[in-house]
């Protein structure tokens, strides 16, 4: 059995739980040994804590379990052929041009790879699109009024990335869940070594506090009452300081100080996968310029639904479900 078969089994035991008690438990431990080859690629230090993978278990579920909610809210998928450019408001609006679109086509290697290594007469994926905005002044219409020197805003899409072909929209679907899944993984050992630079850096601010405060500066008179309340004061704030830092680095101990500590916070971030990954459905209505229109607005607009994804709260990419057809990628 293939590992995206192995995939598909056990995400439907996460997803469904104790409904599938049956699911034959060899694909459950296969697909685990995947996991475990993700994190050993990232820090292979947890790999030796007792019962490592029973107490990842209802963790990944959890986080398997959001994303599967996530998913469904991407739209798609949508036909990417440039011959309905001219014709269809999304396309229109995603990409500049009929060429544009060609060359975003062509130019990717994931469905040049798999159109060269199939017989398939299409392929489904997501494309992935850096959403950018820009403020400018305008002009609006609103019937017969003219307003000059308007605050608009211009959205466009650039930098496009497709993703994950397959020859089933259900099989491209599991990938990218495979995908977000490795995503959040990645995210959360970035967390881990961004508190390990943090306490290396406070580690090095206390041992400074600490020469401080043993060795205070003795190059002024201390008689002078001014300079003797300039020091107390100045000790004092030290020691607050040399207090804070101690708290933070006890803190961050507790998270990181053993593969168990590690282990505990990596299991904690895939259990609040909603603080790490948002998606949102959002639609946009834009002129032929690209500027976002209001609702009311009757100027000619394209529509755009698409989903916005981010790491954290900033949402970056704009996501959407396609359908390519063999002619718009390889040369015939």
């Amino acid at each position: 059995m293939s590992l995206k078969s192995l995939w598909a089994a056990f995400y439907q035991r996460l997803v469904d739980g104790s409904a599938h008690r049956s699911v034959d438990r060899k694909r459950e431990a296969a697909v685990l040994d995947e996991i475990e080859r993700i994190i050993r690629e990232i820090d292979s230090t947890i790999l030796p804590v007792r019962r490592f993978r029973k107490k990842m278990l209802p963790s990944v579920r959890h986080a398997m379990q959001y994303i599967s909610r996530l998913i469904p809210q991407v739209p798609g998928p949508v036909d990417l052929d440039p011959g309905r450019w001219g014709e269809d408001p999304l396309l229109k609006a995603m990409f500049i041009s009929r060429e544009e679109l060609i060359d975003v086509l062509q130019s990717s290697k994931a469905l040049k790879n798999f159109f060269q290594r199939t017989n398939e007469s299409q392929a489904f994926a997501m494309l992935v699109a850096d959403r950018k905005e820009k403020n400018y002044f305008g002009i609006e219409k609103n019937g017969e009024i003219v307003r000059r020197d308007v605050p608009q805003k211009a959205v466009f899409f650039e930098n496009f990335k497709v993703i994950d072909p397959a020859a089933d929209f259900a099989e491209t679907r599991l990938q990218v869940q495979h995908l977000a899944l490795v995503t959040l993984f990645r995210q959360a050992f970035e967390k881990i070594t961004d508190l390990q630079l943090w306490k290396e850096e406070l580690e090095k601010q206390k041992e400074l506090l600490e020469f401080k405060v043993k060795r205070p500066d003795i190059s002024e008179p201390v008689s002078e009452l001014k300079h003797a309340d300039a020091s107390d004061n100045q000790m004092q704030e030290a020691l607050h300081v040399l207090s804070d830092i101690n708290r933070k680095l006890k803190e961050i101990e507790t998270e990181l100080d053993t593969p168990e500590h590690r282990l505990s916070h990596l299991c904690s971030i895939l259990k609040s996968p909603e603080q790490h990954l948002e998606l949102k459905t959002v639609s946009y209505k834009l002129s032929r310029l690209g500027i976002r229109l209001k609702s009311t607005s009757t100027e000619p607009a394209n529509e755009v639904t698409v989903a916005e994804f981010g790491l954290g709260q900033d949402l970056k990419w704009a996501l959407l479900w396609i359908r390519v057809k063999r002619i718009s990628v390889l040369s015939v």
